[in-house]
């Protein structure tokens, strides 16, 4: 099953922060009930507040975007360039 999801409006604020307003079709409203529950119980089951996996989820991105950053500015490049 696969479903459709769309930003309909965006409302930004004045320290950054947004208000997202989302069109979800029917599809895609059971597939995210369904995930969203299953991320619950999953918590529920090991004993984790679901602010720790959101947490974690957001250091992985972080450490995503600086291996990355490193990559692009030869900082993580593991090529020898020398020419001995």
């Amino acid at each position: 099953m696969t479903g459709m999801i769309g930003v309909e409006q965006v409302e930004e604020h004045e320290d950054g922060s947004a208000t997202y307003q989302f069109h979800l079709d029917n599809d895609c409203a059971k597939l995210l009930q369904e995930e969203g529950l299953k991320l619950v119980l999953y918590c529920a089951a090991a004993k984790l507040d679901l602010q720790i996996v959101y947490d974690f989820i957001e250091d992985h991105i972080k450490y995503q975007k600086d291996e990355l950053t490193e990559y692009e500015f030869g900082a993580n490049n593991d090529e020898d360039t020398s020419n001995d």
